[in-house]
Parts: structure tokens; sequence; C-alpha cells
């Protein structure tokens, strides 16, 4: 749904119209604001079918406190993409087997964390007991795959390109980059450029890098001190090289933490 802020009182913020009655309130949402100071950032909240109050819930992925978020701002309340719903988006379905099944890995704490499909039909952390099916995908966020059978699958996800702008804020270490737009993008696109607070250095650990998936394995990039980005080893400029397609994602890593950019939509005027 799509409103502006009444108000904002601690972590409760009131909006111009209630959550419609089909929202179910165990699914997880996130609110998204489009205009304003603010324009871009991201929290994950609570809501209530019938009512125009929803809920900042604390997460580190929530990208600002939106403690200055005014009255009057417009905002977007969406429902997160779940790990099930990538499961039913998959063609030929994904495999379900307590022993053998399909797997999800998520980039969590600095490591990949598999979660695997049971014959129940279920998703659950590999190892563990509850129910994973509803855990989010937040948007910026990629994940990988893993097929058992030696089978190729599809992933179709169908919707509307977000038209607002989009905050990247980036931790010290790991992560994971997907595109906020199904656009592809080079190192220059994604605005990993020294003037937008990334590391370039000739010693490739002091420098910032991304990681493509090609092969079956991690492929490392790095921003060299002559302020281009090279394949570790290579002498080929890549600054304007696809390195991030539209449906792909990527590992970023970062020697410092940084506010990125605020990434603009491709279909819309910002």
């Amino acid at each position: 749904m799509t409103g502006t802020v009444s108000s904002k009182y601690g972590s409760s913020i009131v909006l111009s119209l209630v959550c419609p009655s089909t929202v179910n309130p165990a699914k997880p949402y996130y609110l998204e604001v489009t205009s304003g100071t603010l324009a871009g950032e991201r929290v994950d909240v609570s809501v209530t079918p019938g009512s125009a109050t929803v809920g900042i819930v604390a997460s580190s992925e929530n990208t600002d406190t939106l403690s200055t978020l005014a009255a009057g701002a417009s905002v977007l309340v969406r429902q997160h993409i779940t790990l099930g719903q990538v499961d039913t988006s998959c063609s030929p379905a994904l495999v379900g087997d307590d022993n053998n099944g399909d797997r999800v890995l998520f980039f969590i704490g600095g490591a990949f964390v598999a979660y695997v499909k049971a014959s129940d039909g279920l998703w659950y952390e590999d190892g563990g007991f509850d129910d994973m099916t509803d855990m989010p995908v937040r948007p910026g966020v990629g994940l990988l795959l893993h097929r058992r059978a030696n089978t190729q699958t599809t992933v179709t996800q169908v919707g509307t390109v977000r038209s607002n702008k989009f905050a990247r804020p980036y931790t010290a270490g790991y992560q994971v980059y997907a595109p906020a737009y199904p656009v592809d993008l080079t190192p220059t696109a994604m605005g990993a450029t020294v003037a937008n607070g990334w590391a370039a250095n000739s010693d490739v650990s002091r420098a910032d890098q991304i990681f493509i998936f090609a092969g079956g394995a991690f492929v490392k990039n790095y921003l060299e001190a002559d302020q281009s980005w090279y394949e570790d080893g290579g002498f080929d400029s890549l600054n304007t090289t696809v390195l991030l397609p539209s449906a792909k994602s990527v590992v970023v890593f970062k020697q410092v933490a940084s506010d990125g950019v605020l990434e603009t939509s491709p279909v819309a005027v910002q």
C-alpha cells in the first residue's frame, strides 16, 4: 500500500490510510520512504489489519532509524519476498528431500548459511527444526541456489519496478549485493568508486573487492590504486564491464562501512 505519514511517535508510524484486512501479520513487511530527505530508506515493520499504525521492528537490515521522518512524507509498505516464495517461483520446482533436498544459501554473519527444503515441503536451516518458509529475502540482498540434481531451474519474479530511490549502505567486511532494479551493472554503475567512499589500493588485501560467482567458484575483482577495477591477476580495466547481470548477485567486501550511493530508478525521473 502507498500513502503518507500522518505522525510518528517512538517506533510507531501513523499512516494516512489503514492496512487492508487481507494483510497477514505473521508475514514479514517493510516500509520504504519515497519522498523527502529520507527517500530510499527502509525499515522492517509490523502491521495490523484495519489499523493505520505500523511499528518499526528492530533489525540490522534497516537502513535508517527514521528518527527524522516527517509528517507528509510519502511511503510504501510492502510484504517481503520470502524463502517459500522463491521456491514457488522456480520451474521446475525445487525438490524436497530430508537428506538431499535442494538448498538456498543466505550470507549471514560473514558466512553462507544453507536452508534445505524437506520432504514435508517446508524450509529449515540445515540442521535446524524451525519452519523458515517465511524467512524474508530483503531488497538488495541476493542468495545462492544449490540444485542437487543435474538439472536447471528458472526463478521468475513478476511485479512493478520500484520508481523511487534506493538506499544502499555498506557494512565493513563481506555482504551480498543484488540489483535494486532489473538493470545490468558495471562497477561504475554500482557507484563503486573512490569518490563514493570505496577503497583503492595496489595491495589487493587492502582494496575493496567484488566477487562474482562463475564456474562454481567466486572470482575476486578489486579496486586498484589507479581507481580501475581488475580481476585479481588480470590487466584489463573492468570499470565499464558488466560484473553484475540484473538477475544475479555478487559478494562485496568493504574495508570500512559507508553510506554508499542513493540509487536512482531507471523508470522515473527523481
